[in-house]
């Protein structure tokens, strides 16, 4: 029988150290990449089921009887005064649809697209509101081309603005929208409306929660 010197079985326990702890560290790295796989994978079934939220709401808020109802009755008048000016509206409110449908479940869009969506949305509210609102926007196209955000978000805060605000020619609405620093910000003035609807706030939380799976800075 072949015996073990102690020189032998010291580097045969080394041996058996080492491959202990390789396959400890084999175990925990698997361990660890299965973690970060599920939690990719959570994080886009959230995102996903975030962004059917968000086109549900998009539609919801957009495609309404009252939304539809407004722009429908400003159509009807134009066709009667100025045949070239609907035409033109129901262009644009043909485009603004198209983008909410196309755009609403992606995870992110260029801030340059999302601002011309927003040239079109206004478009419709300005046919509206004429001077009663007035949105000023400073974004650089150098911004604009940089930076991407979730589609319909911005959309989002300038109707809430405009939902919850009292105006008028007297006291138009001012909203701006423009950049500080790395932050897209839209400010407006608190001009509560004698009877407004009641915020649910589930358009801020939807923005809220939809920037947590895309970025760690906080909204």
């Amino acid at each position: 029988a072949h015996h073990f010197t102690k020189h032998q079985k010291k580097k045969a326990n080394m041996g058996l150290t080492i491959l202990a702890m390789l396959s400890a560290f084999y175990l925990a790295s698997n361990r660890r990449a299965y973690q970060y796989l599920e939690n990719i994978q959570l994080k886009a079934e959230r995102l996903e089921k975030e962004n059917v939220k968000a086109q549900f709401n998009a539609l919801k808020n957009q495609v309404s009887p009252h939304f539809l109802f407004n722009n429908f009755s400003i159509l009807s008048s134009l066709v009667e005064i100025d045949s070239e000016l609907a035409g033109k509206f129901l262009q644009q409110l043909s485009k603004a649809y198209r983008y909410i449908l196309e755009q609403s479940d992606n995870e992110r869009i260029s801030l340059k697209v999302e601002l011309e969506f927003i040239e079109t949305y206004l478009f419709l509210l300005k046919m509206r509101f004429d001077e009663k609102l007035n949105v000023k926007i400073d974004i650089p196209e150098s911004v604009a081309n940089r930076y991407s955000i979730a589609p319909l978000t911005l959309q989002l805060l300038v109707e809430n603005a405009v939902k919850h605000n009292r105006m008028s020619a007297e006291e138009p609405l001012l909203v701006s929208i423009h950049c500080d620093e790395t932050y897209l910000s839209v400010v407006n003035p608190i001009q509560p409306r004698p009877q407004s609807e009641p915020s649910t706030g589930l358009g801020l939380n939807n923005i809220v929660n939809r920037y947590k799976l895309l970025t760690s800075s906080p909204v």
